[in-house]
């Protein structure tokens, strides 16, 4: 099942590692940075993870839109920490989520998703949690499928949009196509559970997929494991390295 979220972890450089060990380190570095307090340390961990994203070769346009995302969190939890506890916390906080939310968002880009739900797996994650999070995320690209078949049928019937939403016509125009698009991916969802029972499914997701360390695997481990040891020894004081 090749999604479109998947269009760039297949020419990534990280493809190539085992995404058991992959999902291990970076959950684990994202952990560590979260108790990191320390201006420096936390400028040394982004340095990192931006190095990450450079050799993932994972657009940085894609990156950045992800980031966009969650910019404004990161601005509310920063500027909350700026009134409450002063300008130092406040980078020290945007620092941390900063980082956090690069490093994941270069794990999840150059992982495709089947990969990642086999890995949680094999970390023991319930099946159906699992399938859950699988069915999900494929749906949400059945539902933008469908409206954008209707936003090209509409488009091919000469409908121009730019209206205002407080427009009768225009609200008009979008409870219907909310309705009708619920309801077109509703019978889509059907029929995709109709041809996965058709094809054997008995609520147990199978892969063919097999997966196992090597020696750049082991490699992966042991950079971030000497990177994580790094910052806490920096945070703790037991080591200062400048």
């Amino acid at each position: 099942m090749e999604l479109n979220a998947d269009r760039y972890a297949r020419d990534s450089w990280l493809s190539a590692f085992d995404p058991r060990v992959k999902l291990l380190c970076f959950l684990s570095l994202a952990v560590v940075i979260a108790f990191l307090t320390g201006t420096d340390v936390l400028l040394l961990a982004l340095a990192f993870v931006l190095s990450m994203a450079a050799v993932s070769r994972v657009p940085l346009r894609h990156l950045g839109r992800g980031y966009a995302m969650a910019f404004p969190f990161i601005l509310v939890a920063s500027l909350t920490m700026l009134f409450t506890s002063g300008s130092g916390n406040a980078l020290a906080m945007g620092l941390r989520i900063s980082s956090s939310a690069l490093l994941l968002l270069v794990l999840v880009s150059s992982t495709p998703f089947m990969d990642v739900l086999w890995a949680l797996r094999w970390f023991k994650l319930p099946s159906v949690l699992s399938d859950m999070i699988m069915f999900t995320y494929r749906f949400i690209f059945v539902i933008l499928d469908e409206s954008g078949r209707m936003r090209l049928a509409r488009a091919s019937r000469g409908f121009k949009g730019g209206r205002s939403l407080f427009d009768r016509e225009a609200f008009k125009v979008l409870s219907n196509t909310i309705g009708m698009m619920f309801l077109r991916s509703y019978r889509r969802a059907d029929r995709v559970y109709l041809a996965l029972l058709s094809r054997g499914y008995d609520g147990k997701v199978r892969t063919l997929s097999g997966f196992h360390v090597r020696a750049r695997d082991a490699g992966m481990g042991l950079t971030f494991v000497i990177i994580g040891a790094l910052a806490l020894t920096q945070q703790m004081g037991w080591y200062v390295w400048w």
